[in-house]
């Protein structure tokens, strides 16, 4: 049994990608080997970029596709997934360690300093290198404001985009409802001129707040009370907490959900890099969903009506990812005692590193026992990573884009943006799960 082994591990031990143990690799069988290298990337550094590209991918583009009514529906939600991953999932990191820390901002700290700036505002505040430090980090996460900003602008470029490409500005004829396929010129007028509007607005922003991220990592330096302002910039979520507390509000959980989300600050590699945080990804998700519904709204009535159907839902799914399931699974399984050597009682899970030397405590010095170990660990870890992760992509986001075309098809055809609503009887009736003659999806089967 695993309690008679002194068998440890460090959950949150940090992780380079490609560097999986080769002891592991070697004890594998060669499809096991590239489902290690999965779950490696799903957890490693870039886990949180990498998976959550996989899971947007999964859940937002590919259902839709697949139901995609038109080549103009197909073609831009291709434009925003597309664009969209690059926004939530890459271009913070990028932006944030090559353009902002290391070409530009760098030149506000000193050679020793540089990379200190990674360290999370936690490791700082206390510290004599604080005064430099802090402002310096605020000021980089303010210079990637354009990103929010962007995400914002891009439901915009989309309306200007499939204007432009396919003239159709109306909702009802991008997603093929509207068999007449009458455009109204005013509506044309009215997305192109909101559609530029708002892009520049996004522009003008995203200029207003580099320049202020400069001023900000130069004067800060000389103010204790601007240094202070960037500490709860930085992680308001810290001193929300601290605020509860003094109010007698004690909870573990709320601490933690706070300091993640409620937190602007950049995760951090264990090579000192900065990666994506998951406070930035909600910001950049919150943004978007503005942005979806102002957009909308200059469309019509029905698609804001099929964004307020699908949206939240993906919203909430994009920030969260499967960290629900994937909490609710483990619980169900350390409750049914499975796994023991590599599910704690507190719902940590061994890294992939940790199983071979999981391994070598159980079996000892018996070299089959050792691989046969490492394959049994080996799919317990698969199990715990895995199955709440594919539940996530297959459910939530072919279930949600199905449920979407049917509200949407249902509100059509009962007068919602139908401008020919009283030459139909209410009751017309409608096939939803079948692909119009139009959809790309039908022209695909028929090749």
């Amino acid at each position: 049994m695993a309690s008679d082994y002194n068998v440890t591990f460090t959950a949150k031990t940090p992780r380079n990608m490609s560097k999986i143990s080769k002891d592991l690799l070697d004890n594998l069988t060669p499809k096991k080997r590239f489902l290690a290298k999965v779950i490696d990337m799903k957890e490693g550094d870039s886990g949180l970029s990498h998976s959550r590209f996989a899971q947007a991918t999964a859940t937002n583009w590919l259902p839709k596709a697949v139901f995609a009514r038109s080549f103009a529906d197909l073609a831009e939600i291709s434009f925003l997934e597309i664009f969209e991953s690059a926004l939530f999932f890459y271009l913070p990191s990028i932006m944030g360690e090559y353009l902002s820390r290391r070409k530009i901002f760098s030149k506000f700290l000193p050679e020793n300093l540089r990379k200190d700036v990674s360290k999370p505002v936690s490791e700082l505040v206390n510290t004599p290198a604080a005064k430099k430090l802090l402002p310096v980090k605020a000021g980089i996460v303010m210079s990637c404001a354009a990103i929010p900003a962007a995400e914002y602008g891009l439901s915009f470029a989309k309306n200007l985009f499939t204007q432009k490409l396919f003239h159709k500005a109306d909702f009802s004829n991008v997603v093929n409802l509207d068999k007449e396929k009458k455009e109204d010129p005013k509506v044309h007028e009215r997305v192109e001129k909101s559609a530029i509007s708002h892009l520049k607005k996004a522009g003008l922003f995203s200029a207003a707040a580099f320049g202020a991220s400069l001023v900000l990592a130069g004067a800060g330096q000389k103010s204790s009370a601007i240094r202070k302002a960037c500490e709860i910039f930085l992680n308001p979520g810290a001193k929300i907490y601290q605020g509860l507390e003094k109010a007698g509000v004690k909870s573990k959980g709320l601490k933690n959900f706070l300091d993640t989300y409620i937190n602007l600050d950049f995760a951090r590699k264990s090579d000192g890099s900065l990666a994506l945080g998951n406070g930035q990804l909600a910001v950049t998700v919150l943004s978007g969903v503005a942005g979806y519904f102002d957009a909308a709204k200059d469309r019509g009535k029905l698609e804001v009506q099929e964004v307020a159907t699908r949206v939240p839902v993906i919203a909430l799914y994009t920030i969260f990812g499967s960290t629900l399931f994937d909490a609710g699974f483990k619980k169900l399984l350390h409750n049914k005692g499975k796994y023991p050597e590599i599910l704690s009682a507190d719902l940590k899970t061994a890294s992939l590193n940790d199983i071979p030397k999981i391994a070598k405590q159980l079996a000892g010095d018996d070299k089959n026992l050792y691989r046969q170990k490492i394959g049994e660990l080996f799919k317990g870890k698969a199990v715990i990573a895995m199955v709440p992760f594919l539940f996530s992509l297959l459910v939530v986001g072919g279930l949600l884009a199905l449920i979407s075309r049917i509200w949407t098809q249902y509100r059509y055809n009962h007068g919602v943006g139908n401008p020919h609503f009283n030459k139909q009887t209410q009751n017309a009736g409608f096939n939803t799960l079948k692909p119009s003659k139009d959809s790309p999806f039908t022209s695909f089967i028929k090749q």
